[in-house]
């Protein structure tokens, strides 16, 4: 009888333990790093098979493509091991933003390749073990130590081939005609029309020029309306602390944070948490009565 184990944590992490072969396919919209600990594995894109990866073996798999992991059982131990790490976008973006100039890869060429094999290392094979913890207890690991994992992960790339950062890092070729679809995941961030500009691939002048085509406001006026409206909901469903949801959807001053929100919902940010409290308490017990 087959027996099957796995985690899925924050579509950031999933382990797979299997005694059968097993056939996976999915759209992997975020880079990846998968790792064969016992076992062995047949990797297709696009429909087309591009690597067999051996036990003990890594690779790296770029974003947007249809991948099929066909995985197979080791013939010594009897089954199946392996975890893919992926890279979300908005991971890469913080960690490019962190970056200092003379620490960003230069003279950098994107590969016409689509997976990269990742040679054996020390970093490699302590990144993989720690998760082994997890695997035999079954317990997800928690978000931080998770975001430490991809870091390490990221960094292992880096150094195997700086060359990847050219995909890694490249923030305007999937959004270059849809401005709303990028400001909608990334209103949250402290980016000034400049940087908005930037990463949709246009200059100011045209970022503002195609804005007008799709909205009747400024791009400056709406990045507003959708921060407030993000704060908004986030009163109305969560207890968080009105200072903490401020802070989250991308304000930065209190006052004026509260000024225009009350401008818009007619009351203050505070008030219109101190009249929802009653139902998110009252929610929040009865969930926990179930």
């Amino acid at each position: 009888m087959d027996k099957t184990y796995s985690i899925d944590s924050d579509n950031i992490i999933t382990a797979c333990y299997r005694e059968l072969k097993d056939e996976s396919s999915f759209k992997a919209s975020d880079h990846a790093l998968v790792f064969v600990a016992r076992g062995w594995m047949h990797v297709a894109i696009d429909g087309n098979p591009v690597a067999t990866v051996g036990e003990d073996e890594c690779v790296f798999i770029r974003r947007d493509h249809r991948l099929s992991l066909i995985k197979y059982p080791s013939a010594e131990t009897g089954f199946h091991m392996s975890i893919v790490l992926f890279f979300p976008r908005k991971f890469l973006f913080d960690y490019f933003r962190s970056l200092k100039p003379g620490e960003v890869p230069s003279n950098v060429h994107r590969s016409p390749d689509s997976i990269l094999k990742i040679s054996r290392t020390a970093a490699l094979s302590s990144l993989f073990e720690s998760f082994r913890p997890y695997w035999l207890s079954g317990v997800r690991p928690d978000h931080e130590w998770l975001m430490m994992k991809v870091t390490e992960g990221l960094r292992i790339v880096l150094s195997a081939d700086p060359n990847t950062s050219a995909s890694l890092f490249d923030f305007t070729a999937r959004w270059r005609r849809d401005i709303l679809e990028f400001m909608e995941q990334n209103f949250m961030y402290d980016l000034t029309m400049e940087e908005f500009a930037l990463y949709t691939g246009r200059s100011l002048a045209t970022f503002k020029r195609d804005f007008s085509k799709i909205s009747d406001m400024t791009p400056q006026r709406w990045l507003t309306a959708r921060r407030l409206k993000a704060a908004h909901q986030r009163l109305l469903c969560s207890t968080d602390p009105v200072n903490v949801i401020m802070a989250d959807v991308g304000f930065r001053n209190f006052s004026h944070f509260s000024k225009i929100y009350r401008e818009r919902y007619g009351c203050s940010p505070r008030a219109t948490r101190i009249s929802t409290a009653p139902t998110i308490s009252k929610q929040s017990t009865e969930i926990q009565q179930i």
